[in-house]
């Protein structure tokens, strides 16, 4: 039922609004995939991210869809195969690197803040 309600909710939104929430599970993905004991919340992140990215689908030019696309992939891939203690920070580095992406996409964060950030 949670999921049903998140949804209900989410569908409100515009697509930089439904983005800019994508863009905050990643990053929060990215901060709690390093601590073991937040296993199954990481898990069910990127679950989450994943149905985000479905959800927008719709609603986001269609120029982003290739990389939303494959942001989703990825993250019900490592959703099927987390944890691995090795790839933690990988995970991490990783999903951080995507929640920039979109909200370049939403022009929330331009290309000079995101090497400025780095």
């Amino acid at each position: 039922m949670e999921r049903q309600a998140l949804y209900e909710k989410y569908k409100t939104l515009n697509w930089e609004q439904q983005l800019g929430n994508l863009a905050l599970t990643l990053s929060n993905i990215s901060k709690q995939c390093l601590i073991s004991r937040q296993d199954k919340l990481t898990s069910m992140l990127l679950r989450e991210a994943a149905l985000m990215i479905e959800w927008s689908a719709p609603n986001v030019p269609s120029q982003y869809h290739y990389s939303l696309a494959a942001i989703q992939k990825e993250c019900l891939k490592w959703q099927r195969n987390f944890p691995i203690e090795e790839a933690r920070e990988i995970l991490s580095f990783n999903r951080s690197h995507h929640s920039e992406t979109v909200l370049m996409m939403t022009n929330l964060l331009d290309e000079f803040e995101m090497i400025s950030i780095a």
